[in-house]
Order: structure tokens, then C-alpha cells, then sequence
């Protein structure tokens, strides 16, 4: 079945029940899946900033850039 079909009989069930508790669980795993996805963005903002800061670490070590400390890193703030 293709993904058109799918979601038209996932409607068409959604449609024709009055069981108040099935809609429920529908709402609440799409609400469910959206969280995921927003945890998803934050962690790969969290690894994008992680990896910046370990290529800043190793450019301090081979002596091509300077690391601040953390009194002036706070200041500067």
C-alpha cells in the first residue's frame, strides 16, 4: 500500500470512531513524536557546539589559536 493510501485509511478510521480514548492516544503519540523531533534538534545543536569547542581545545593545544580562561570568557559575556 503506498503512503497516500496509508493516510487515507488512518483518516478514515480516525473518522468513523467514537471512542473518545482512541482519539486521545492518536493526539498524544503525535504530541509524543513532535518532542522527539524537538530533542532531536537540540541535541544536534548540543553536538555541533561540543565539536566546535573540542576543535577550538585541539587548536590551543597545536598552538594555532589561544583559549581564554575562565574569568574572561565569563567577562566577556
Amino acid at each position: 500500500m503506498n503512503l497516500q493510501a496509508e493516510k487515507l485509511e488512518v483518516v478514515r478510521l480516525i473518522l468513523d470512531t467514537d471512542d473518545k480514548n482512541i482519539l486521545s492516544e492518536v493526539k498524544a503519540l503525535f504530541k509524543n513524536r513532535r518532542k522527539t523531533a524537538n530533542k532531536k534538534g537540540e541535541l544536534d545543536e548540543f553536538y555541533d557546539g561540543f565539536k566546535k569547542a573540542i576543535h577550538e581545545v585541539k587548536s590551543s593545544i597545536d598552538g594555532k589559536a589561544e583559549l581564554k580562561d575562565a574569568k574572561a570568557w565569563l567577562s566577556s559575556l
